[in-house]
């Protein structure tokens, strides 16, 4: 095992255990849930409130990104920000949404505190075209350029700017993957291909269950790529009435994803966190088995994310729930 992966491992080491996800289940007060926090990460000693615990444990993971990425060269470390550069597309989608819904100035500190934050220009008065045209030296500039000067109403134009930066994050991906020699090529693909799968699943029921749109519409917003769906099966999917497409997923190893609602997403992030895990176990790959390793890490960040903002509203059962496996 390569230096770069030993330190991704040490990381994974530090992780907390069980017992404390089952003390911050259990406890129903706040302040109770952040004192146990403290006790495990030490750079939350002088921290208070909800928001600024999840603000140090997301500093913390972009420093632990930073400190990993110093020990990759070349395509590794290129393939490694471009794959966590998914943080600053959902940066650039939260502004655009605080600029359409004009609570820009509301949200700005925290916006600008974001870790991935500093290769954008955010002011509290900017419009849309303003925030666009201040990305021109970004490589997401031409993507989001079109919606500019679209005549289309607030919503519309959230979706739309959102699926366009993820199709150009995956495009980018997959480019990436092909400069990889060719037994990590197709490694890299194939797991790249999964998240692609997941996306597009996500997506289609989102779509079919919540909207109103025909079959080609639908087909428009997947993400090519996905590992064993190309266009042609996208398209047959897309032309799948809802219960038929469910009925589909249920005959393969994406079954009971979409069985709950309320449940659904966490049961993608499963499917991922089952992904990461693979690569971590099967160590084929330097730079998947880097990526899995911090993809665990920030999944952790968001079960303990989630355990602050339930209450005694939730049932034990719903509170387990919530806690995706690791």
């Amino acid at each position: 095992m390569r230096d770069v992966a030993v330190k991704a491992k040490a990381k994974l080491g530090k992780l907390p255990g069980d017992d404390l996800y089952n003390e911050l289940i259990h406890e129903s007060d706040l302040d109770r849930k952040i004192g146990l926090l403290k006790t495990h990460y030490s750079f939350l000693e002088d921290t208070n409130s909800k928001k600024d615990v999840e603000f140090k444990l997301f500093k913390n993971f972009y420093q632990e990104l930073k400190s990993l990425d110093f020990f990759l060269e070349g395509i590794e470390s290129e393939f490694f920000k471009e794959y966590f550069a998914i943080y600053e597309i959902y940066l650039i989608q939260e502004v655009i949404q605080c600029i359409m819904n004009n609570t820009l100035e509301k949200n700005i500190l925290n916006l600008r505190e974001n870790p991935f934050s500093k290769d954008l220009n955010i002011d509290i008065d900017m419009s849309l075209e303003e925030f666009i045209d201040g990305l021109k030296d970004s490589k997401y500039y031409r993507t989001l350029l079109p919606f500019i000067n679209e005549n289309m109403d607030r919503e519309s134009l959230i979706f739309l700017s959102s699926n366009a930066l993820m199709k150009f994050y995956f495009r980018d991906l997959l480019k990436l993957a092909k400069k990889f020699k060719a037994k990590e090529r197709v490694l890299i693909e194939d797991f790249i291909g999964e998240l692609i799968n997941l996306s597009n699943f996500e997506m289609l029921y989102r779509l079919k269950k919540f909207f109103e749109l025909n079959d080609s519409e639908i087909f428009n917003y997947l993400i090519e790529g996905g590992k064993g769906y190309n266009a042609k099966r996208l398209k047959e999917l897309s032309n799948l009435p809802i219960d038929e497409f469910l009925d589909y997923l249920n005959e393969s190893k994406y079954k009971d994803i979409f069985d709950n609602a309320w449940y659904s997403h966490i049961r993608v992030n499963r499917k991922k966190m089952k992904l990461f895990k693979d690569e971590i176990v099967k160590e084929r790959s330097t730079v998947l088995y880097v990526i899995s390793a911090m993809s665990i890490i920030d999944t952790n960040i968001d079960n303990m994310i989630s355990m602050l903002e339930v209450d005694g509203s939730f049932t034990l059962s719903e509170k387990y729930e919530l806690v995706i496996v690791r």
